[in-house]
C-alpha cells in the first residue's frame, strides 16, 4: 500500500499556534500519522508528553533518529490502553483514509484513547480551481462519494485521497462525539506545492 511502502509522507500543514493555544500544560499528546516527527518534535520541544503512530517504516526510522517515541501502527487499531491519552493530532491524516466508515473508526480510536481535544488540519472541497473540480467530477464516478479522487502514476493507482466540505467534516467528528471549538480555512500548500483552501479546527468531546 502507498502509504505504507513510500520513501516518504512529508506533510506540508502546520501546527496552527490557535488550536495549539487548546492543549494544557502536561498534556500527553498522540500525533496519529506523526510521519517523520516534525510537529512530534515540535510539541516535545514546548514540554508536551508525546507519542506517534503511523504505518510508513521510512518516516518513522527519521523520527527515532530525532530521538522521538513513536510505534508503527494502524490509526484505527492502536497499541493503546484506554483512556491513555489527553489529545490527539489528526494533520493530513483524514483525508488519506478512502471511505467514511475509515475515517469513522479513525476518530473512535482516538476517543476510545480518552483524547478530550483533536488538533486537526486537513483539506477542503476546491471546486474553484479547475485542477480540482476535474479531480472531483471524475472521482465521483470512480469511488461514488463527492469530494473523493483517485491519485494516479504513471497510470497506476497510489491512493484515494477525500477533501471535505466544512459540514461534512463537522458532522463526522459529531459521529464520533466531537463538538468543533474553533474552526478556519485558511490557504495552505499541498504536497505537490498548489495552494487550495484547507481547514483548522480544535474538536473538543462531549461528555
Amino acid at each position: 500500500m502507498y502509504w505504507d511502502e513510500s520513501s516518504s509522507v512529508p506533510s506540508s500543514l502546520l501546527l496552527d499556534a490557535r488550536i495549539a493555544a487548546y492543549l494544557r500544560p502536561g498534556d500527553r499528546v498522540l500525533d496519529i500519522g506523526c510521519g517523520a516527527g516534525r510537529i512530534l518534535g515540535e510539541l516535545a520541544g514546548q514540554g508536551f508528553r508525546v507519542v506517534g503512530a503511523d504505518r510508513n517504516t521510512a518516516s518513522l526510522v527519521q523520527a527515532r533518529a530525532r530521538g522521538l517515541a513513536v510505534v508503527r501502527a494502524d490509526a484505527a487499531a492502536l497499541p493503546f490502553g484506554e483512556g491513555r491519552f489527553d489529545a490527539a493530532v489528526l494533520h493530513a491524516v483524514l483525508t488519506t483514509l478512502p471511505t467514511p466508515e475509515s475515517r469513522r473508526a479513525v476518530l473512535a480510536e482516538a476517543r476510545r484513547l480518552g483524547c478530550r481535544l483533536l488538533c486537526l488540519a486537513d483539506f477542503l472541497r476546491n471546486w474553484d480551481l479547475p485542477y480540482y473540480r476535474a479531480r472531483y467530477e471524475a472521482g465521483q464516478a470512480e469511488t461514488g462519494e463527492r469530494g473523493s479522487f483517485v491519485v494516479r502514476e504513471a497510470g497506476e493507482v497510489l491512493y484515494v485521497a477525500h477533501h471535505f466540505s466544512l459540514a461534512e467534516l463537522t458532522g463526522l467528528l459529531g459521529q464520533a462525539g466531537y463538538a468543533v471549538a474553533f474552526a478556519d480555512t485558511p490557504v495552505v500548500t499541498t504536497r505537490s506545492g498548489k495552494r487550495v483552501r484547507g481547514v483548522v479546527a480544535a474538536a473538543l468531546a462531549e461528555h
